[in-house]
């Protein structure tokens, strides 16, 4: 971006000499890009205030975020959030973005936690863990919307588990565009791999277990854009040569940490449905049903341990 040719020029004009930029750099969704950056770096919407000038001191920054952005740097990352069930999430550099597509398990897990009684061991609490959490997203979206629960997000990557830390503290202040937790939940973050950092005393009280595990098979490293091969951990995306070796493991895993009649849902690669239907089926699991996004794309499987919640 020319920061002199930018001087004196209103927001719209200038979102558009940006926008024409990264659409020349192979990004596909180069207007909106343009939009947030400007916002982002100067304070000033140009879809809200298109005739507005933009403070010619806080040009540089934009100039040196849309290079970032050139370069194929993810947004997320350049802006330093992005948005999650309308939850304002921090990002960081070395833990997973997490993708619009993973809002629809969130709100299968939220839904499968509403429904779950409040009668485990007369406790009067839900339980719930998310397993590998990263930004602590869907975590996130569960503390905001499901009262009365006990949940415990976990993450193996050190720094995931910092950034989810941060993350739930800023939910907690209200600081991440929510008022806050649901009435009466909690929210611990642990590290550790899978579910061996959760208590074993909640081995077979979970009401909801949730995960957006790695899932991708290693040859598909080579058809990666940029801002996912270079930035995103490779260990969030990878689930081992096959691809499927986490999202099996936990499901065998549901099975006994779930209470009876309580529910997994797992994000899944929609290549691997049928396999992954397969093993939930193998692995004891009931009611296996496959979850669609919102582009038709099946998204997760979803399942519960035999018996009854009552």
């Amino acid at each position: 971006m020319d920061v002199e040719a930018a001087q004196g020029k209103p927001a719209q004009q200038v979102a558009r000499a940006v926008a024409t930029e990264l659409a020349a750099a192979g990004i596909a969704h180069a207007a909106p890009d343009a939009r947030w950056l400007i916002a982002a770096r100067t304070g000033v919407d140009p879809h809200r205030y298109p005739l507005r000038l933009l403070p010619a001191e806080r040009l540089p920054d934009l100039a040196e975020a849309v290079a970032r952005r050139v370069a194929r740097e993810p947004l997320q990352l350049i802006v330093g959030t992005t948005s999650f069930r309308g939850i304002e999430l921090a990002c960081r550099h070395g833990v997973f973005i997490p993708r619009p597509e993973t809002e629809v398990v969130a709100g299968a897990a939220i839904e499968a936690a509403l429904a779950a009684p409040l009668a485990d061991a007369g406790r009067g609490r839900r339980r719930l863990v998310d397993v590998g959490t990263g930004t602590g997203a869907i975590a996130c979206a569960l503390a905001v919307e499901v009262p009365h629960a006990d949940i415990v997000a976990a993450d193996a990557d050190a720094a995931a588990v910092d950034l989810a830390r941060t993350n739930v503290a800023r939910v907690r202040a209200g600081d991440a565009a929510v008022p806050g937790v649901a009435d009466s939940t909690t929210v611990a973050v642990v590290q550790g791999d899978l579910l061996a950092a959760v208590d074993p005393a909640w081995r077979g009280h979970l009401d909801v277990l949730v995960a957006n595990p790695p899932y991708l098979p290693d040859v598909d490293r080579e058809t990666w854009e940029p801002e996912v091969r270079d930035h995103d951990p490779h260990a969030a995306l990878i689930g081992g040569s096959d691809g499927h070796e986490v999202v099996e493991a936990l499901l065998h895993l549901a099975i006994s940490w779930l209470r009876p009649g309580g529910s997994v849902v797992v994000e899944i690669d929609e290549r691997r449905s049928a396999e992954a239907q397969r093993a939930a089926h193998t692995a004891g699991l009931v009611e296996v049903t496959l979850l669609a996004d919102l582009a038709g794309a099946s998204r997760a499987v979803v399942a519960r341990r035999p018996g009854s919640l009552a």
